[in-house]
């Protein structure tokens, strides 16, 4: 279905959930090698197990709010695999109680499902500029431009990850990579 992509390497954030286990087993059938990255130690080495549990997948437990963890994440990925030429920021938290929820759930929402994506460039970039570049996917959700009942935390943080990748593109664009 894919052409091109045999050797290439990925890192999934968020790669235990639902979505993020298809992704990851998506990419291994078209020969990527991906680094599974998510926070669910039980979950991720399950998706690990399901998307083939060979070479060309390696489940590495990773807070994406913890810059540490996520540098490491990039780091031990390219040194593994020998390169870094996608990011797939697909890490979300989905705590949303409205008008009723605290600070430190805004906190948390917003440092999960924004500023993770963000740290994640941060990390993964030098590492895909050494192979002459390569692409990032930031999941959002129809959400980002619906109000609803109820929820404000997970659409606000999608709309914020929306802008978040024209800023991304914006400043990705070869013209403006240095």
């Amino acid at each position: 279905m894919f052409k091109g992509l045999t050797d290439k390497v990925a890192i999934v954030t968020g790669g235990a959930t639902i979505i993020g286990a298809a992704v990851v087993r998506a990419f291994r059938e078209a020969g990527v090698r991906v680094t599974l990255a998510d926070i669910d130690a039980e979950g991720g080495a399950r998706a690990a197990a399901d998307a083939g549990n060979d070479a060309r997948v390696w489940f590495r437990r990773t807070d994406v709010t913890d810059d540490a963890q996520v540098r490491a994440c990039a780091d031990e990925t390219a040194e593994r695999f020998g390169r870094l030429d996608f990011l797939v920021n697909l890490a979300c938290s989905y705590v949303d109680n409205g008008l009723a929820s605290t600070r430190a759930e805004w906190l948390t929402t917003l440092n999960v499902n924004v500023a993770s994506a963000a740290m994640m460039l941060q990390a993964a970039l030098p590492h895909m500029k050494r192979h002459g570049g390569g692409a990032v996917v930031n999941f959002t959700s129809i959400s980002s431009g619906v109000a609803q009942t109820g929820r404000w935390l997970y659409p606000v943080s999608k709309a914020a990850l929306v802008q978040l990748t024209r800023n991304m593109a914006m400043d990705l664009a070869p013209e403006n990579v240095r």
